[in-house]
């Protein structure tokens, strides 16, 4: 004979292994909304334009050490913002992961950026390296 305890439209049975959720776990979700509605309400004005392309370039490095640098950057309508430096810094961040090893240096992104309706942002364009 087995136990079973339903509690809406789960089944637990008897040695069912329950996860406990932590304080902050429990609240994440809610966090992170309150996160997006207080950099909405802060720094929206600055957020970029949705659907425009932008062109510009970044100036990065990749380090012997695995941290990667934003030196310099200018795009054309595009102010300083968390949501663009976000952006900015995942472009980056994931460039220099797709380096072979050992490939650091300082490299300049030229092309375009374009910030989606659903929030994602993309760069497109060309990356070279920079001979010092």
């Amino acid at each position: 004979m087995s136990l079973r305890v339903t509690c809406g439209s789960s089944n637990l049975s008897i040695g069912a292994k329950i996860r406990i959720m932590g304080y902050n776990e429990a609240f994440a979700p809610i966090e992170q909304h309150n996160k997006a509605v207080v950099m909405i309400n802060t720094w929206g004005h600055l957020a970029p334009k949705r659907q425009k392309k932008h062109k510009g370039f970044v100036l990065f490095t990749c380090t012997a050490y695995g941290q990667t640098y934003n030196i310099d950057n200018e795009f054309e309508t595009v102010e300083d913002s968390p949501f663009f430096f976000e952006d900015m810094e995942n472009y980056i961040h994931n460039y220099s992961n797709e380096l072979p090893k050992n490939s650091y240096g300082i490299f300049k992104f030229e092309g375009h950026y374009i910030k989606f309706k659903n929030g994602n942002g993309r760069f497109t364009g060309k990356v070279t390296k920079i001979e010092y």
